[in-house]
């Protein structure tokens, strides 16, 4: 220890401290600190700087603009429609529609579509509509009711699509042990 090192009188426990300055580089980074968060405060809650509430606005808009740049140009039903069935012929999209199905739709709808807890859908029987668009929308906004989550939160539209036309796909496949119809009779 150097010479200018004075120990304090006082003893804690056995321990004794010396009564020293802090390192000048210490300190400097203290009072850095300390400007910077006075300017920090000033600058965003009584300056130009944006707000949280301006942040999450824009970043909301900035979210729904990519989100509008994935969808397809056209919305129409009909066009719609002719994508997922042009889908439905699309081995790619079959492949990961199955993955999807295998990791999402597999508990309650079977392995091969024959259904469990939800309803067969391999066979003409529709609950809530038989057309493809049906389809998309019931994998989308689900049956609460029936106890079928809405799927649009969780899945990307690419895999809800693939999943529809995986579904579209399992039409007349004709499973072991299929679950009794239910719904209208909607032939394809």
């Amino acid at each position: 220890m150097s010479g200018h090192d004075t120990l304090l009188s006082h003893d804690y426990d056995g321990i004794k401290e010396y009564d020293n300055n802090l390192p000048l580089w210490w300190l400097g980074l203290f009072w850095l600190t300390i400007f910077f968060s006075a300017g920090y405060v000033l600058y965003y809650h009584y300056g130009p700087g944006p707000s949280a509430e301006q942040v999450l606005a824009l970043q909301v808009e900035i979210a729904e603009k990519e989100r509008l740049a994935r969808m397809p140009q056209t919305a129409e039903p009909a066009s719609v429609e002719q994508a997922l069935l042009k889908l439905a012929s699309n081995t790619e999209a079959l492949a990961a529609g199955k993955q999807v199905y295998d990791t999402r739709c597999l508990a309650c709808h079977a392995a091969q579509g024959q259904g469990l807890v939800g309803p067969n859908l391999t066979d003409d029987f529709w609950i809530h509509g038989g057309k493809i668009t049906d389809v998309k929308r019931i994998v989308e906004e689900g049956v609460l009711a029936k106890g079928m989550l809405a799927w649009k939160a969780l899945l990307s539209e690419r895999e809800l699509d693939s999943v529809v036309a995986y579904i579209w796909s399992l039409h007349g496949s004709n499973p072991p042990n299929p679950k009794a119809p239910e719904g209208a009779h909607v032939p394809r």
